[in-house]
């Protein structure tokens, strides 16, 4: 083989090489997985449709001016979600909360309680004085904008854990 036809075999010989081992500690990377899809228009059956999805056995109340579901899951805490806004077409937010009546608890909690649970926990946990002295556990989700699905359901199984807990706290009063 003449001179220069051995160094042009030798040189792409040569970049091949280098190429290889630069693509083996350098893979390209994976295409990006899709977005989530985003949920703009939000209606009661939607909601009762994604959350019976999850396992929990669920009860749609149309009969007031915002819709309610009650959500349970085996022996575990009852969650309410009120849905508001719906007339307008797309309901705007969620409103999860679960409920005491004070004959429900051997030991009532004291506001101490529920500002040491406030200052440890994201959901909000009040007496409300004006309904017996109940005791509740509330949080807020945004529909407004659009949401996932994911996160819907993440946002959800983050306040059953809490309420759970909630729960389990009142009961050690």
């Amino acid at each position: 083989m003449p001179r220069p036809a051995l160094f042009a075999a030798a040189l792409s010989f040569s970049l091949a090489l280098s190429l290889g081992t630069a693509f083996a500690a350098n893979p390209p990377a994976k295409p990006a997985a899709a977005a989530p899809a985003v949920i703009g228009k939000v209606t009661p059956e939607l909601v009762l449709a994604l959350v019976q999805g999850v396992g929990f056995t669920v009860k749609l109340d149309k009969s007031g001016d915002d819709p309610e579901l009650t959500l349970s899951r085996g022996r575990a805490v009852t969650i309410y979600l009120n849905l508001h806004d719906c007339k307008t077409g797309s309901c705007t937010e969620a409103d999860a909360y679960t409920y005491y009546a004070r004959s429900d608890l051997d030991t009532a909690p004291t506001e101490g309680d529920m500002a040491d649970w406030n200052s440890k926990n994201y959901t909000q946990a009040y007496i409300d004085s004006a309904d017996d002295d109940s005791v509740n556990l509330d949080d807020l989700y945004y529909f407004k904008g659009g949401f996932t699905k994911a996160n819907f359901l993440n946002w959800l199984n983050e306040f059953k854990k809490g309420a759970d807990l909630f729960d389990k706290m009142l009961r050690a009063l």
